[in-house]
């Protein structure tokens, strides 16, 4: 699954291409809540049907958006983005052309990418969100919603302040996958949530 620089990188794209408004400390806080679980609650936090898959539109149904107010909402919505963003990532990242010419070994070549998406991710998101998680832990998030009710809130935060003490990283390999491309994945990703939205 894409690291959460990506996820945040995908976010960014959505709240810049949404016409609704968009709280975006709530909405990060949703995004990055999935990534908060453990061995115990990864089926329930992910919204796992009875086969082990994904099921995004179920989670979605089960909120009536017209009784959320503006928090909810954005929370609810970036939750909806992170486990959509999974699914968008986990049948079309294949289709990112991956150009080894030295032969990488696959141990290798796998840190190289997810090293790769994290430079063209932090690059893309600049300092978006810098002032919002630089103050998140002041931030009291007050959500009553019984559907993720199991989400520590401070486990989020905690997973956002080391998100963003991670360094970008020194050297990278651009030429496994044009930058242009990876940035074309994300946006046509975006391009049909919003439809769907």
């Amino acid at each position: 699954m894409p690291p959460i620089s990506t996820h945040l990188h995908f976010g960014k794209k959505l709240i810049e291409n949404s016409t609704d408004e968009v709280d975006i400390r709530c909405f990060i806080l949703g995004m990055v809540s999935p990534d908060t679980y453990d061995d115990d609650t990864f089926e329930e936090i992910h919204n796992l049907d009875e086969d082990g898959n994904l099921d995004i539109r179920e989670f979605y149904e089960q909120f009536d958006f017209k009784k959320l107010n503006l928090q909810e909402k954005s929370y609810v919505l970036g939750y909806y983005c992170y486990l959509w963003f999974d699914e968008y990532y986990k049948f079309n990242a294949s289709k990112l052309k991956i150009n080894n010419y030295y032969d990488l070994p696959d141990n290798e070549l796998a840190i190289a990418i997810k090293d790769l998406f994290r430079f063209y991710d932090i690059k893309a998101i600049g300092s978006f969100y810098d002032g919002i998680i630089r103050d998140i832990n002041s931030y009291k998030l007050n959500i009553n919603l019984k559907e993720i009710k199991n989400i520590n809130i401070q486990k989020v935060k905690d997973k956002l302040l080391e998100y963003s003490k991670e360094k970008v990283p020194n050297e990278v390999y651009s030429y496994l996958i044009n930058e242009d491309k990876y940035m074309n994945f994300i946006q046509k990703g975006c391009s049909k949530i919003v439809k769907s939205l």
